[in-house]
């Protein structure tokens, strides 16, 4: 009787550690489990944040060549005006070295004839007027020039968030790393 005592005992025993041991499968398969899910949760967040940043990082790309190709029709646009006054300042030279050989000979006229007087006159209104379109056209130089140091200086605003982007997108990439860094000790990579 002390015999079938001791087995029901030795298989009780048995049993409970074969409970016990089932639980503790479970309970491993479980932890399995949440450390994959928490693991996809992380590379889903991760991919996620990657791409919204491609999105952002070639929404950048886009409006950069976008902006370079309006840049380049300015450009294009201010060598025709460049050139348009290369030929007015050439055409404005040579009406006032005209103008000027007009008036030494005029000069020399006006002692003989007293009637040219006013002819005169009218020239020199010609030349305020010919003074105050060189004015204007300075003016219009100084005006693109202000316009050329904007663009210079908008260049160098976007030279300054592309660096701030690489260096965001490094430290992002340093993050990943750190993320990734338990997936490591884990055998089943």
């Amino acid at each position: 009787m002390e015999n079938n005592n001791n087995q029901k005992e030795m298989l009780e025993m048995v049993q409970r550690s074969l409970e016990d041991f089932r639980k503790g499968m479970e309970y491993r398969e479980q932890l399995s489990i949440r450390i994959g899910r928490r693991t996809t949760q992380i590379i889903r967040f991760g991919m996620t944040g990657m791409s919204i940043l491609g999105l952002a990082l070639f929404y950048l790309i886009f409006i950069l060549t976008k902006d370079f190709s309006a840049i380049r029709g300015h450009m294009t646009e201010m060598s025709g005006y460049m050139h348009d006054m290369d030929q007015s300042f050439t055409t404005v030279t040579g009406t006032i070295t005209r103008v000027y050989e007009t008036l030494a000979v005029m000069n020399d006229s006006i002692t003989v004839m007293p009637a040219l007087n006013g002819s005169v006159d009218n020239m020199d209104t010609n030349l305020g007027t010919l003074s105050t379109d060189l004015h204007t056209m300075v003016e219009q130089i100084q005006y693109m020039n202000g316009n050329v140091a904007n663009m210079t200086g908008n260049m160098q605003i976007l030279n300054n968030q592309f660096t701030d982007m690489n260096r965001t997108v490094g430290n992002m990439a340093g993050n990943m790393h750190q993320i990734a860094k338990p997936m490591k000790a884990f055998p089943f990579q």
